[in-house]
């Protein structure tokens, strides 16, 4: 479980899925596969800098995967943000034997591996990342944006993908189970973790953090569009 009492005042922490990717385009299961983004993805992107652009933000964490590393660097763009740092911690789940494949041609090549696939998520994928792993990357990643935040960048963004994220989700809330699965998290979609220690009440000694937004799409009006 995420430990966020190590940190003083307030700080935000945003998490954004990377753009439309050629491989989500083609419905095929990238994981860690090279995979560029399409004009759509760009797109998306570009309307996510525009919802940063009143955020003030300080730095942004990137995967080194190119479909997240160029969302990247449009969100920043827009935002007016210099600092963008390539992040390994931040990279898409390893899928397995899946990797390069849709989901129907998983399911007939691999019928027994694919029937325990739906049960158990990717724990049970040959090949594929394990949940201590994700667990403990998690947590790294946690603690990339934490070092940030402690040499007073307090609004930072981490550009990840929807596998992982799951797991910077859970593992903030002590999950450590596949299941129930989270929301999946649409394209460029945001999440919004607000940390506030030392003012609860006004007072020392006060601890909260709380999500404000989970896989929420932007509008580039500044605002969150209904679901």
């Amino acid at each position: 479980m995420v430990d966020f009492r190590g940190l003083r005042g307030t700080c935000n922490f945003y998490f954004v899925r990377h753009g439309e990717s050629e491989g989500n385009r083609d419905r095929i299961i990238q994981g860690c596969a090279p995979s560029r983004l399409t004009e759509k993805g760009r797109e998306q992107a570009r309307e996510a800098g525009e919802w940063f652009r009143t955020r003030a933000l300080d730095a942004v964490l990137t995967s080194p995967l190119a479909r997240a590393e160029e969302t990247a660097r449009i969100i920043a763009e827009a935002a007016g943000v210099a600092d963008i740092f390539v992040a390994e911690e931040l990279i898409e789940l390893d899928t397995g034997i899946f990797t390069g494949m849709s989901f129907e041609e998983a399911q007939r090549r691999f019928p027994v591996e694919y029937e325990s696939f739906r049960r158990e998520s990717w724990e049970a994928v040959p090949e594929a990342e394990r949940i201590q792993a994700l667990l403990a990357r998690a947590g790294r990643a946690w603690n990339r944006a934490f070092a940030l935040a402690g040499e007073g960048m307090r609004n930072v963004l981490s550009v990840t993908h929807s596998g992982f994220l799951q797991w910077i989700l859970k593992s903030s809330l002590g999950g450590a189970s596949w299941m129930p699965l989270l929301a999946a998290s649409d394209n460029c979609c945001i999440s919004h973790l607000r940390v506030s220690n030392g003012e609860q009440g006004g007072g020392e000694g006060g601890y909260l953090a709380s999500w404000m937004l989970v896989n929420a799409p932007p509008c580039v009006d500044g605002g969150i569009a209904g679901r």
